[in-house]
């Protein structure tokens, strides 16, 4: 619980803030703990960004930020949250409505209606701060996630503990086998870019007309004529190019079927004119 402070007080160390406790400190700035983070933990941690101040942070770039502190306890969690957008609302609206109720007068600060606002935002920043979505208990099977989540609805005397290391593993890998999914997918477009540009190289060579070589080029008196004839590359390709290992794995990374694989090498064979009955399956 907050302090039912009615202004700001001296402490030993640190003043008091109405509807905030203590005084902001840069400590603030860092999330931490084994649970799902508070409200207060997300205000503190906004609020001392200290958005809108001269040569300081925006309130959407110091949100953005407080964002990506609090996701990797979820991801911890393996509870899903909400988009990133809604998130950044819900959190601006927190701040909005602490910063509504500390501007209230000293005058008002006793009254009832006042009390009452500030046991209101008391229970507020002392719950776990939600940014899961409304249908968070069907998007989740594992029956150790549910039952952490229902204690950070509720008591918040979950944490982390033993599972923390194993889950930070989970996600670590669950990273690395997207990160070289990526990397795959992009090897292989680039080498289908490769394989296509070879094609249209050959066909444009093939295609290139002839020399009418009964036509009198004009030249520079004292020069020699010379004739220029684009050539293509001669290639040898074994009838069993189809079945050839390092074929067989390209097309397996391009995610080409052997019918597919087989149309293609006959077309580029067809286009170098070469002939196609040669190539077995």
């Amino acid at each position: 619980m907050l302090p039912s402070q009615t202004g700001p007080c001296q402490t030993s160390s640190r003043s008091l803030v109405f509807g905030l406790g203590p005084s902001i400190t840069s400590e603030d700035g860092i999330i931490t703990g084994a649970k799902l983070p508070t409200g207060l933990q997300i205000i503190r941690c906004m609020l001392a960004k200290k958005p809108g101040a001269n040569g300081a942070l925006s309130q959407f770039e110091a949100t953005k930020g407080v964002l990506e502190q609090v996701r990797p306890f979820y991801k911890k969690a393996n509870i899903p949250m909400v988009s990133d957008k809604r998130a950044c609302h819900k959190m601006v609206d927190l701040v909005n409505a602490n910063n509504k109720l500390r501007k209230i007068s000293q005058a008002k600060r006793s009254s009832e209606t006042t009390a009452k606002q500030l046991e209101k935002m008391e229970c507020r920043l002392d719950a776990t701060f939600p940014l899961w979505p409304p249908n968070v208990e069907k998007l989740i099977d594992n029956p150790e996630d549910l039952a952490f989540l229902a204690s950070m609805k509720t008591n918040r005397v979950a944490t982390f503990g033993v599972l923390d290391k194993k889950l930070q593993l989970k996600v670590k890998r669950r990273e690395e086998r997207q990160a070289d999914a990526a990397a795959r997918q992009s090897r292989c477009e680039k080498e289908l870019e490769e394989m296509t540009a070879m094609s249209s190289l050959v066909s444009e060579s093939d295609e290139e007309p002839e020399e009418d070589t009964n036509t009198v080029c004009p030249t520079s008196e004292g020069e020699p004529s010379h004739k220029h004839k684009k050539t293509g590359t001669n290639v040898f390709i074994p009838h069993d190019i189809l079945s050839r290992p390092s074929v067989v794995s390209l097309a397996t990374r391009l995610k080409m079927s052997p019918t597919q694989l087989a149309a293609f090498t006959r077309g580029l064979v067809a286009e170098s004119g070469g002939e196609c009955t040669h190539l077995s399956s």
